[in-house]
């Protein structure tokens, strides 16, 4: 080969070479570093606030004031960022709800200060009955009911009361404070996720009576939860069980040494296992689990309501909180444990508005022929998480997921409003009861909404997750 042949082709192969080399170095950047990548293209932060009203603030169930505060209610913001700058906020109030009105004045709070679409952020309450209803900054959303009817029942004007107005304003600082510190305190982060069965403190208060057949339901008088032998266990006068998720899902966020972030953990139970046996401000099973929480598993931990419209705690009182705080925490000790690493991708967030046609009481009470509810979804990897307004039965979650792409899917009750309150598919309608009957606003195809609206966005969502990667 003549000189000029060999320095031919040596440059031909460089010209080769190069693009090889180029390419070569992209797949390692992709498939040879990717475990790095995974690790920090997700950030979390997480931080609380002190949102305990003065104890003057008058008690929505009595109509005077709390006078003892048994212990503090708290706000929790947890922040979740991809690497692509996608970034959502989760916030839980130690409250009964999160109204449309309470929900609209800290998103235009928080965006405003982060910068984020209006739409990337979730407030959700834990159902807490032992603390106010949420305060209504701005009229317009609900008709002409811009209080619940529980509060009004005995509080005139709750928001025109000197001590409450004060609190209206803490609360959305304070919250606005929480969610702050969680964004200056994010770091990278893996998603873990386990469940455990948790249905030994819960119970459907819903039973199925039976339709025919009964001669003697042998039932004594007054038999529920505040009968001297009172157990949930056993169902009276030959009926059978209603629907329950007996699970608690935790996902819990781990930094690169494995060490404990933020966990959220999510059941639907009625957070009333106090209440009404104090009327003291309180919060109830769900704050006192997480500050067990805490200790136990390190980080600080939030809970997420789910469709706990028909389900309470297994037993009330000042000692059951104690008691079922304690033992869902040892529960998500062994969830913790066994959980197991999920994939992630980029955050994505969407929402969409519903009209959910109301009843004849519900047009009443709002002036309304339909109810614009939200219907929030959270993804991120296999992870969905699902907010409903108002006050989901079990059936719409179990609806939800059983149709859902995303197999690690959550579905949340009392989130970015009220809704139509009490909400049910109609097959619960024949049972009757206070959940279809006063306790509701929607007519009876009114949770069919919320689910076709649901399953829908999950589809859409996975669909365009698949089209992104």
């Amino acid at each position: 080969m003549n000189l000029y042949n060999h320095n031919t082709t040596h440059r031909a192969s460089v010209k080769l070479i190069r693009p090889t080399l180029i390419y070569m170095l992209l797949l390692l950047t992709v498939f040879g570093f990717s475990s790095t990548f995974a690790a920090e293209q997700l950030r979390v932060g997480i931080a609380k606030r002190n949102i305990t009203p003065s104890s003057e603030v008058k008690n929505w169930v009595t109509g005077k004031p709390y006078r003892v505060i048994k212990d503090s209610i708290f706000v929790r913001s947890l922040v979740m960022m991809d690497s692509l700058n996608n970034t959502s906020v989760i916030i839980s109030w130690d409250l009964v709800d999160a109204s449309e009105s309470a929900t609209e004045e800290i998103r235009k709070r928080i965006s405003e200060f982060a910068n984020i679409p209006m739409k990337n952020i979730l407030v959700n309450a834990t159902h807490n009955h032992s603390a106010p209803w949420s305060p209504v900054y701005n009229q317009g959303f609900r008709g002409r009911e811009n209080e619940t009817w529980w509060t009004s029942r005995h509080i005139e004007n709750i928001n025109s009361d000197p001590h409450f107005s004060a609190w209206k304003q803490e609360l959305v600082d304070k919250t606005l404070a929480a969610t702050k510190e969680a964004m200056k305190s994010v770091q990278p982060a893996s998603i873990w996720v386990g469940r455990v069965d948790a249905s030994e403190f819960m119970n459907n208060r819903r039973p199925r009576a039976a339709k025919w057949g009964v001669e003697d339901s042998n039932t004594p008088d007054g038999y529920n939860y505040k009968h001297k032998d009172w157990n949930p266990k056993v169902l009276m006068g030959a009926a059978t069980f209603g629907p329950m998720d007996r699970a608690m899902s935790l996902v819990s966020f781990r930094n690169k040494e494995g060490k404990n972030i933020a966990t959220i953990f999510h059941l639907a139970i009625h957070a009333v296992a106090i209440y009404p046996y104090s009327d003291d401000i309180s919060g109830d099973w769900p704050s006192a689990a997480a500050s067990k929480m805490n200790r136990k598993l390190g980080g600080e931990s939030i809970f997420l309501q789910g469709a706990a419209g028909d389900i309470n705690p297994w037993r009330r009182g000042p000692d059951a909180v104690k008691e079922m705080a304690s033992g869902l925490v040892d529960l998500a000790g062994l969830a913790y444990n066994y959980s197991a690493k999920i994939s992630i991708s980029p955050l994505q967030t969407f929402q969409r508005k519903v009209s959910l046609p109301t009843s004849d009481r519900g047009k009443g009470r709002t002036g309304l022929e339909a109810i614009e509810a939200e219907v929030q979804v959270i993804t991120l990897g296999p992870l969905a998480i699902v907010a409903l307004p108002g006050e989901p039965l079990t059936s719409l979650a179990d609806e939800i997921r059983k149709n859902s792409p995303f197999p690690q899917t959550l579905v949340l009750g009392y989130s970015n409003g009220n809704g139509v309150h009490y909400v049910c598919l109609p097959d619960e309608e024949p049972y009757g009861g206070y959940e279809v009957e006063e306790g509701t606003s929607g007519s009876h195809v009114a949770g069919l909404e919320l689910v076709e609206t649901a399953n829908q966005m999950l589809k859409e969502a996975r669909a365009d997750r698949n089209i992104k990667n």
